[in-house]
């Protein structure tokens, strides 16, 4: 299923039309044909996905326990352990990607926590920041010299106007930096743009 097509079309639904459609999709979430399929494919001890909507982005995690309405998962990066919903579990391996046709602007549903963005600071100069969180209005950033900011998303940038070398280049530099200086992510200010 293309996500990103279907989004595009939902821009143009009117809040009547997205509304009936969300009471539509929550029947099919609580389909029993559905949701039998999903418990009858897991068991025990098994690495799934499942796809976590505060993040925005599929989460690895190994199967715990499965109850009637929800399965127990530990996280196999942080050691966490969730109880989800059949319908967050990615058992067909769907690619959850959704793709920004914007040079600047990005739509909230386009990012993950975890992704390098770019922005445009105060003075004008070109910032790469690393996404920490997605508030409503506002992605919740922290840059290289640790300062973290929250900016609009019509401001970010993932697909750049600019020399692809350079970009690839300041995201391994941005990488490395967040490798060595993870503590400064506690102490740093908060702008927003």
């Amino acid at each position: 299923m293309d996500f990103t097509k279907i989004l595009q079309e939902l821009e143009e639904a009117s809040l009547f039309d997205l509304y009936r459609l969300g009471a539509a999709i929550g029947d099919e979430l609580r389909n029993p044909q559905k949701l039998e399929k999903v418990k009858k494919s897991l068991t025990v001890g098994q690495e799934i996905t499942w796809f976590d909507n505060t993040t925005n982005r599929l989460q690895r995690a190994i199967v715990q326990k499965c109850s009637p309405t929800r399965c127990e998962v530990e996280n196999t990066e942080s050691g966490e352990k969730w109880r989800v919903h059949y319908s967050s579990i990615n058992i067909d391996d769907v690619d959850t990607s959704i793709q920004s046709n914007k040079k600047f602007g990005v739509k909230k549903s386009a990012l993950r926590v975890g992704d390098i963005v770019s922005f445009k600071d105060n003075e004008n100069k070109l910032q790469f920041a690393k996404v920490l969180k997605l508030n409503p209005k506002t992605a919740g950033l922290i840059t290289m010299e640790g300062i973290k900011w929250r900016v609009y998303y019509e401001n970010l940038s993932i697909n750049m106007d600019i020399d692809a070398d350079i970009i690839k280049e300041k995201k391994l530099e941005y990488e490395e930096w967040l490798k060595n200086n993870g503590d400064l992510l506690k102490d740093s200010h908060t702008d927003i743009l």
